[in-house]
Order: structure tokens, then sequence, then C-alpha cells
């Protein structure tokens, strides 16, 4: 009898594998534009989110590019993203640095159309970006590059004439964010998303943070859904502020919670189903 129960716990256990997503997750970690994040507020923030309570549980694997890691698509940050990119499983890149590494978009402008990151996010992969405007140059190598300047974000977007350029910013939580984001308070933010300029477009926004039509943090979701899930692109906490104010960093602790109490329930992460199998584990281990 103990061995039927043992077979049947392990046929159990099989079968419960076989519904947990594999997600994969990545930091880019480089060089910063130094007046909008510090290299060591970077470092920290890394440790931060993978250290925030239910961000390890999400992914399969973790892992973290620096510098030398980023330059062109054939470079390790690119083949990460070639191989992350309609694999049937929604994954997510989190740039730390806020700068965006020639293997993501090639400086200055020159794939806007098909470049690696755009095509991760339409297959319905996840790109969390803070600090400075999203896609606008990079500093691989600890040399700013020539600027991708608005047109980088217009190209992943698609929509022509997007910009993150400075308006009021005065942001206060929505209610989703105080539910969502709990940490978060009211800051400035130097490169909000402009929410007027989503109308009528393939995107859908969902806002944390607002000041009348300046938005961040918030995250723009694709409308059509791809082989790994549904493309996400969030813009989080973008403010010239080498070492943010508020202790602890909101661009750590932020980006965990937004990930552990939006993004899971709201992304193809089935949490659930590693937690069932690791209980079904324990009972089979328990049993002999």
């Amino acid at each position: 009898m103990k061995n039927l129960v043992t077979f049947l716990a392990l046929f159990s256990l099989l079968a419960i594998a076989q519904l947990v997503t594999a997600n994969d997750m990545a930091h880019y970690s480089g060089p910063t534009n130094p007046g909008w994040i510090a290299g060591g507020a970077v470092a920290a923030n890394v440790k931060a989110i993978d250290g925030f309570k239910g961000v390890k549980a999400m992914f399969n694997k973790i892992e973290d590019f620096g510098d030398g890691d980023e330059e062109g698509e054939k470079s390790p940050l690119g083949d990460w993203l070639k191989a992350h990119t309609g694999n049937g499983q929604q994954d997510v890149i989190i740039t730390d640095s806020g700068t965006c590494p020639s293997a993501m978009y090639p400086f200055p402008n020159k794939k806007p159309d098909g470049s690696l990151i755009e095509l991760f996010v339409e297959a319905g992969n996840v790109h969390i970006n803070v600090a400075d405007w999203i896609y606008y140059m990079s500093y691989e190598g600890g040399v700013r590059s020539p600027n991708n300047g608005p047109s980088g974000a217009a190209n992943v977007f698609d929509i022509k004439g997007l910009s993150f350029g400075a308006r009021t910013g005065n942001i206060k939580p929505t209610k989703l964010g105080k539910k969502y984001i709990p940490s978060m308070k009211e800051f400035h933010s130097d490169r909000p998303f402009h929410t007027e300029q989503f109308k009528g477009s393939d995107w859908d926004l969902v806002i944390f943070g607002e000041d009348g039509a300046d938005a961040d943090p918030a995250v723009a979701i694709m409308k059509d859904a791809g082989k790994d899930g549904t493309g996400m692109i969030a813009a989080m906490w973008q403010a010239a502020k080498p070492v943010w104010p508020d202790k602890p960093d909101i661009r750590g602790i932020g980006v965990g919670e937004f990930m552990v109490n939006w993004l899971q329930e709201n992304g193809t992460f089935n949490v659930d189903a590693k937690h069932k199998m690791t209980t079904t584990w324990a009972r089979i281990k328990d049993a002999n």
C-alpha cells in the first residue's frame, strides 16, 4: 500500500511539473548615465530585487549582465534575448542602469524596426526600465553612446513622436499604486509617460503614479498577445537621482513589489504550480 501511495504521489508530482512555467529573468546592470543613477545604487537595487520575497519563486533562472556583456546582438546579452524570444514562456529583463545597450537596440537608431528588444516584447515578454529615459542611449564601455534620443522609444513602441520629456511630473500614487506598490511615495518624475500619446495606439496603460497626463511608474501592455504571452514595457521612477533620497531605494524594493504583487498576477507565472510541486515532494519524503 505504501508503494502505491508513493507511486501515485510521484505521478502527481510529474503532472504538476508539466504545469510549471520555466520563466527566466535577466538584469542589465552595466554602466549608467551617472547623473541619473549611481553604479552603487544599481548594484544594491539588483540585490534588493532578487532578494525581495517572492521574486525568486517566479523564475527558473536569474542572470545578471554587466559591462562587456552587452555590445551588439552577438553579445551574451544579445544571445539571452534571442534565446528568450518565441520560446513559449514569458521572460523578464530589467535595465537597472536605465541605459539601453546595443545588444537590445543598436545606436544611434540603426535598427528602428526589428531590434532584439522590440522582438522580445512583441513575442510577449516583459521589459522593466528605471532611472533614465527608456531606450535613449547606452553607456557601454563607460562611454556615452551617440543618442537614440526620443526616437528609440518611439521606434520600439511604434508610436510616432513618442516622448518621455520633462513636464510637471509631480507624481502621486494612484489607487493601483497604493495597492500593488505600497512602498511608493510622492516624487518628481523627469521622464514620465505622456499618457495622451498612447490613445489609439497598440498599447493599454496601467498607471501606478500620476500627475494629470504624466504617469510614472506605469506599464504599457500590448493589446495583441504573442507566442510567449502579452508583451509589456514598464518605465518606473525615471528621475535624475543618482542616489534616491529615501531609504530603501524605491527603484529596488518598488520593482520587487511590482513584480510580486502585480506582474505575477497579470503575467504568465505559474508560481502556484511550483508551490504545489514542492509540497507534494515533501509529502513523498515524509511517507518514506
